[in-house]
């Protein structure tokens, strides 16, 4: 069956466009790489990613003892696939610091003209201690507060409404108060004041911020202290505040990189870099299951990846150009692991190839069984490509209406992108119901799904690696 043909049926079933590969010559797999391909079984999958998702994993958090774990495991497999560590002296692991911030334990304190010290909750204060005093007034709402006065910089706002999600995670809490409070910043607050009820579970937050170190997106760095203040605590008048600052905790986080060195000494000096997000969110605040197993995010993806590195390293003709095999550290946190990997490249930049990074391979989408779709479609060849290598297995890899474009910058693929690189992410999924939730457990991934994805993958990244294909730009209007 022509491949064409057999694209624009599923195209049909789908409602897909059409993934155009009939223009890239692709050879047929060897009997070697067969071999390879038909190697990658179901139980040895499945043994993998449970170990990933397991409940001792805790859900990887950044940082965790458990990602370090995971992290382990994974420079292990690397090696015992034949695998060089890309880092000095041939190590596996590159490492980095993750600064933290915790809220400051000790209260502030609060005077109003010659009235006792009130001792004040810090929500979140800043890097500097703050001393400062001026006269602030009562205030509705955050569209309708009082205004940044010109002096002192003091301003007083209710209590914001929580999105359920941040309810019980501070982090999350705190992010919302920074993003609503960014505006107040930006006219010169120096100092928050929110009024808050007695039963507020913003003093829980509190009290949380100041015990677990949480992980700041610098958009959001705190520009401001933000203080907890009784909705019963009158505010008019001269009033005087010391705000003591944040304590900074640096931990040691990695990305863990192997390569298998390409067999032709020019290709070689090239790379097509596989990869994925080893961490996920860490345990849940409250619940019967506390643990965010992350199975299908991303331990599927990291399974693959393992797979891919044990399968090219097995072949007797190895691929001329290397294969940086990756996985970072700090995605669900905002891209920290392959940022900090751009900005302190292992391999130059400009000498790879492309990214192909794996994404929540192993939940299929109603009457998409085996197969997976990549972002970003009609940025690159490189999806087109992958998508011609995968049909020798009949694997089919497409463009999604949806999803494509949309998730294009979602993953570490997009810190590669801002610094020119090829680079895309390949799903074999969608965002379930059970993402970010307890529920994404390894007895609701479809292995078969799964495995033979791996397979098409394998299948469709070969050409590209063996220096048949080389994936190009496809060039933005502007």
């Amino acid at each position: 069956m022509r491949y064409g043909y057999c694209i624009g049926i599923f195209t049909i079933l789908l409602n897909l466009p059409l993934a155009v590969g009939e223009e890239f010559k692709i050879q047929p797999l060897t009997d070697d790489e067969l071999n390879v391909v038909q190697s990658i079984h179901e139980d040895h999958i499945l043994e993998t990613v449970s170990y990933l998702a397991s409940d001792a994993m805790n859900g990887r958090d950044t940082p965790s003892k458990e990602l370090e774990a995971a992290s382990g495991y994974v420079t292990e497999r690397f090696r015992a696939a034949g695998l060089e560590g890309l880092c000095p002296d041939a190590a596996f692991l590159q490492p980095a610091e993750l600064n933290q911030t915790l809220a400051p334990k000790s209260t502030a304190s609060l005077r109003i003209g010659a009235a006792d010290v009130v001792p004040v909750t810090v929500l979140i204060g800043t890097k500097d201690t703050i001393g400062i005093t001026g006269i602030v007034h009562n205030s509705a709402a955050i569209g309708n507060s009082t205004g940044v006065d010109a002096e002192t910089s003091i301003v007083v706002i209710d209590e914001l409404l929580l999105p359920p999600q941040a309810v019980d995670n501070p982090g999350t809490a705190l992010i919302t108060y920074l993003r609503q409070t960014a505006a107040l910043v930006r006219q010169g607050a120096k100092v928050v004041l929110v009024r808050v009820a007695p039963e507020s579970v913003l003093f829980e937050v509190a009290m949380s911020l100041s015990q677990n170190p949480v992980t700041i997106p610098p958009p959001f760095e705190p520009r401001c202290a933000i203080l907890l203040v009784p909705k019963i605590q009158p505010l008019d008048g001269e009033v005087s505040l010391e705000i003591p600052a944040n304590v900074q905790k640096a931990t040691l986080v990695h990305n863990v990189v192997g390569v298998l060195r390409g067999s032709d000494a020019d290709l070689s000096k090239q790379a097509v870099l596989v990869s994925a997000h080893l961490d996920h969110i860490g345990p849940a605040a409250g619940g019967a299951d506390r643990v965010n197993n992350g199975a299908d995010d991303n331990a599927s993806g990291v399974t693959g990846v393992l797979f891919l590195a044990d399968a090219c390293a097995a072949l007797k003709q190895r691929p001329k150009r290397s294969i940086v095999f990756m996985t970072f550290w700090g995605e669900e946190k905002g891209l920290l692991g392959s940022k900090y990997f751009v900005e302190n490249p292992l391999w130059e930049l400009e000498s790879i190839v492309c990214n192909i990074n794996l994404e929540m391979i192993g939940r299929p989408e109603v009457d998409a069984e085996g197969k997976a779709w990549g972002t970003g479609w009609s940025h690159s060849s490189l999806g087109p490509q992958m998508a011609a290598g995968a049909n020798r297995v009949g694997v089919l890899i497409f463009e999604h209406n949806k999803f494509s474009e949309m998730l294009y910058t979602r993953s570490d693929n997009a810190s590669f992108v801002t610094k020119g690189v090829i680079a895309h992410s390949f799903s074999a999924g969608s965002l379930h119901n059970d993402y970010h939730q307890p529920t994404d457990e390894v007895e609701k991934l479809n292995i078969p799904h799964m495995t033979k994805v791996i397979r098409g993958l394998l299948a469709g990244m070969l050409p590209i690696a063996r220096g048949e294909l080389t994936p190009m730009a496809v060039p933005r209007e502007r």
